[in-house]
């Protein structure tokens, strides 16, 4: 129970470093689903301070009050500032709790297909956020989703189309002048006469028509409204608390960690086009992967307790994560399918110096006409310790630098040692 113990330790102390690398990666790769996180360094009341700090604290500020001479040779007063993560707050979210159990009760809340599809996208890329940092905490309580739903667009006042004039064809019976002599004083309506007698008591039919055609435009609108005249719901996902992130080691102990979302029916579907053509030129491409490691060790510098062997075990991890989140992509896996794969490290191959100058003394020595031979390796799983070379990319094993053939760029098989993890968790979901 020891290591299990040490990799909590190590997630409560280093979780504001988590929260900045998660928000690093979420930028990185474009996703843009993380709340902007910083590292910060501020010192309030409410903060946990132990009892000498605030007695300092309180002796500081009464010296400085009666003696000001002395106070101002103080190099801080007040209580000393924390370093910690900082995280924009977000508006009009709920936890995923809440959403997807009422679009599981209620189907006829659920979105739309248009909303659906967009619901997907930003699902899958929460997934390869998590996959990556190799998220230990993952709940459906630990992401939020704002869904905005549809609402009827102004329609033009019913009163305004009352008073408008409208047209009415001529009807040849109705409209047939009167052969009877005009009224008096060569009047149209005898003003004499009673009102009852000037209106006729039986419905004329030709008025039925627009009688019927006032009353439907007087109606109130029904139900289901076309969606010309309803705004589109949109649905957007926040991914915090990822302060149990980056961790040295795959779970190998009682428990495992899953992911939570690796349940819900929207992660049997396989990742969809638009998230290939996203992430996996990125991750194909080794100098970006190498740049995000360089990246996040200047972060996790910041704390004053950085340990580099523990960090190189962390990117070893996130590395394998990367590895096998290329591997789905090609493939056409689900973020399902994506779980069940086994656990990688991938190793950073550092050649001594020596060895280093024999290689570049032998590839000097070739002739130009050399032709670099490829070879495709087969993509099966592999078990065991050692180095696996069958799961890795369809790359050049060779690679020869000349006047005619330049280098070619560094593949994962040259860069990185896989090694494949045997020891599973006792207690698994999956």
């Amino acid at each position: 129970m020891r290591d299990f113990l040490s990799n909590e330790e190590l997630f409560l102390k280093k979780g504001y470093l988590s929260e900045a690398g998660a928000s690093l990666i979420d930028r990185r790769l474009g996703l843009n689903i993380v709340p902007t996180t910083g590292i910060v360094e501020l010192a309030a009341p409410t903060f946990f301070y132990g009892r000498l700090d605030r007695a300092k604290a309180r002796t500081k500020e009464r010296i400085r009050s009666r003696y000001p001479d002395i106070g101002r040779r103080f190099h801080r007063i007040g209580l000393p500032p924390k370093t910690g993560s900082f995280q924009l707050f977000v508006t009009g979210y709920q936890d995923a709790c809440h959403w997807l159990k009422m679009w599981e009760q209620f189907p006829e809340q659920a979105p739309p297909p248009v909303t659906q599809r967009e619901f997907q996208l930003q699902f899958e890329k929460m997934v390869v956020l998590d996959y990556i940092i190799r998220n230990t905490d993952r709940g459906n309580d630990n992401w939020l989703i704002k869904y905005e739903q549809a609402e009827v667009v102004d329609l033009p006042d019913v009163k305004s189309l009352e008073n408008e004039d409208i047209a009415v064809p001529m009807d040849p019976e109705i409209n047939k002048p009167s052969e009877s002599p005009n009224p008096p004083n060569d009047q149209l309506i005898d003003l004499g006469e009673s009102s009852s007698s000037s209106i006729p008591t039986e419905p004329i039919p030709g008025n039925e028509v627009l009688t019927e055609k006032r009353a439907e435009d007087s109606r109130p609108q029904p139900a289901e409204v076309e969606w010309a005249d309803v705004t589109v719901p949109k649905v957007k996902l926040a991914a915090i608390d990822n302060g149990l992130a980056f961790p040295f080691k795959h779970p190998d102990e009682w428990r495992a960690y899953p992911f939570g979302w690796a349940f819900l029916p929207c992660a049997r579907q396989t990742f969809s086009q638009e998230i290939v053509d996203l992430i996996l030129p990125q991750l194909d491409d080794i100098d970006f992967v190498r740049s995000l490691g360089e990246e996040l060790k200047l972060l996790f510098k910041k704390d004053k307790g950085f340990d580099k062997r523990n960090f190189e075990k962390q990117l070893s991890v996130m590395r394998g994560q990367i590895f096998n989140l290329r591997e789905a992509l090609r493939t056409a896996k689900s973020p399902f399918q994506l779980v069940m794969m086994p656990a990688q490290y991938m190793v950073e191959v550092k050649l001594k110096k020596k060895k280093k100058r024999q290689l570049l003394k032998t590839r000097r020595q070739m002739p130009s006409d050399y032709e670099t031979d490829t070879t495709v390796l087969p993509a099966g799983p592999s078990r065991g310790t050692s180095s696996a070379p069958s799961m890795l990319d369809t790359a050049a094993t060779s690679e020869v630098e000349s006047p005619d053939h330049p280098q070619q760029q560094k593949s994962w098989n040259d860069t990185y040692q896989q090694k494949v993890q045997t020891r599973n968790p006792f207690f698994r979901w999956w």
